[in-house]
């Protein structure tokens, strides 16, 4: 298996689905294409409803990551879900991937088996970028840069959280150098792979993601994201904000459809070539963008226009890089079909909990 060897690069959720169910709005007559990355994100996907779901993903690593939770999720009782994948402190983990092995891909059996360290300490925080992100919040909460964010974390009400970066305004300028340190995208690089930090349109991520953060927090109460719990902790908050498929009715709600998700192991750019007849394709593709270049990235967004019904629609994030839709000058296969929606992006862009993306939405004609 390639990548075999390794950690997966993700294995939690570090973007709120909610956000993607908005933009999309599937029906039961919707086939709904996502990135597996984590797999959360296909769950979360699930749990929202709409018709089939097909989870791709290049590297097959990250859909055994899927395979496990999702057997999982179709096995066990919401509280053995959440000690299972290390949501809650949990004994017999083992134990528990025994009485699931069966139910496994040959691959994702392989895979697993040969990782039971991993499953012992729980899947969820099993990945490169949840690892590094634990080391982050160490290193930063020892050198006092994250004590604004604890603070703030604590806070029930936005106008006390709003005080608490007024009373600590020096604290949070101060801070901003350490993200600009660890996360330059030589350091990055080396920490995950994750290209999207090479291509950063802003100069340093790091600070970049900082400065998204701060003005999050001037405007909404930091508890309510579960991914600056992990930034800040490098671990939900079990009793708080939480991934759709990790709340109890999401949880059991993407249980009952299960059946109507299959995983496929190719790269995004080969799959609009080989969409069934459906009604309409609602294409959920994260940040993908990152991985290619923008030229690439437009040629994708054309292949998926020509072979999406009209009134598909496409969905993606930007973290560090910045990409757009093809400009009117660009290819006519991709552009003359895809009618950008900003206003519904910038509305995800406010509100999305995970904070740092900017939204990309469009319909195709």
């Amino acid at each position: 298996m390639r990548g075999s060897g390794h950690r997966p690069l993700y294995s939690a959720d570090n973007e709120d689905t909610r956000s993607e169910l908005r933009a999309l709005a599937p029906g039961l007559q919707d086939l709904v294409v996502c990135v597996a990355a984590g797999g959360g994100r296909a769950l979360s996907l699930l749990a929202g409803g709409g018709g089939p779901l097909l989870a791709i993903d290049r590297d097959p690593v990250q859909l055994c990551v899927l395979e496990l939770k999702a057997a999982a999720l179709d096995a066990l009782r919401y509280e053995q879900l959440r000690g299972f994948v290390g949501l809650d402190a949990a004994a017999g983990r083992l134990d528990t991937y025994a009485d699931l092995r069966a139910s496994l891909s040959r691959s994702a059996r392989r895979y697993w088996d040969r990782r039971t360290s991993l499953v012992r300490s729980g899947i969820l925080y099993a990945g490169r970028l949840e690892t590094w992100l634990a080391r982050c919040a160490a290193l930063l909460r020892r050198a006092g840069m994250l004590a604004w964010a604890d603070a703030c974390a604590g806070a029930r009400e936005l106008a006390i959280q709003r005080a608490v970066l007024r009373e600590r305004s020096e604290e949070v300028r101060r801070a901003e150098r350490g993200f600009a340190v660890l996360m330059h995208p030589s350091i990055s690089w080396l920490a995950m792979r994750d290209p999207s930090f090479l291509r950063s349109t802003e100069g340093n991520p790091g600070r970049y993601l900082y400065r998204r953060l701060v003005a999050w927090a001037g405007r909404r109460l930091l508890r309510d994201s579960f991914l600056v719990e992990l930034i800040r902790t490098g671990r939900y908050d079990p009793h708080g904000a939480l991934p759709l498929w990790l709340t109890r009715e999401g949880s059991e709600q993407a249980r009952k459809r299960l059946p109507w998700m299959n995983l496929v192991c190719t790269d995004v750019g080969a799959l609009p070539r080989r969409l069934p007849p459906v009604q309409r394709v609602l294409w959920s593709l994260s940040d993908v963008s990152c991985w290619m270049s923008e030229r690439r990235f437009h040629g994708l967004l054309g292949a998926i226009a020509a072979a999406s019904p009209p009134g598909s629609r496409v969905c993606f994030r930007n973290l560090a890089a910045l990409r757009s839709f093809p400009p009117a000058a660009g290819p006519p296969a991709a552009r003359p079909r895809l009618r950008s929606l900003p206003d519904l992006a910038a509305a995800l862009d406010r509100e999305d909990t995970s904070v740092f993306y900017r939204f990309g939405v469009a319909e195709i004609l």
